[in-house]
């Protein structure tokens, strides 16, 4: 499996829930179309105020998004097309593409409670 990870941020004049009503809503519908795509996973970052972090403390990055591929060419391919286009235009509607963070991953080892 092929998978890229992109850390992002919201564009200034946007509301956290702006922001994550478009990454939910709008972005969600686009990039999931994208053939080839296996895999489409989305996380917000939160005040983690009752866990690790600080109170009330300022978090860089707004979202985590995972877009799995069997290949990398399945990748290449997928972002080449209409819907891959479709997808890339909307994100400098809601997302900071300077600040956005990406790379191609590879999971070695995983864990789920569930398969005890």
């Amino acid at each position: 499996m092929y998978t890229l990870m992109f850390l992002t941020k919201r564009l200034p004049e946007l509301s956290v829930e702006e922001f994550r009503e478009h990454y939910r809503d709008t972005h969600y519908a686009l990039a999931s179309k994208m053939p080839g795509l296996v895999s489409y996973q989305q996380a917000v970052v939160h005040d983690d105020k009752d866990g690790w972090g600080e109170p009330g403390s300022s978090l860089d990055y707004d979202a985590l998004s995972l877009y799995t591929f069997e290949t990398a060419a399945d990748a290449k391919a997928g972002y080449a097309s209409a819907e891959g286009l479709a997808t890339d235009a909307d994100t400098p509607t809601f997302m900071s593409w300077d600040d956005v963070l990406w790379m191609p991953v590879e999971f070695t080892q995983r864990f789920d409670r569930a398969d005890d």
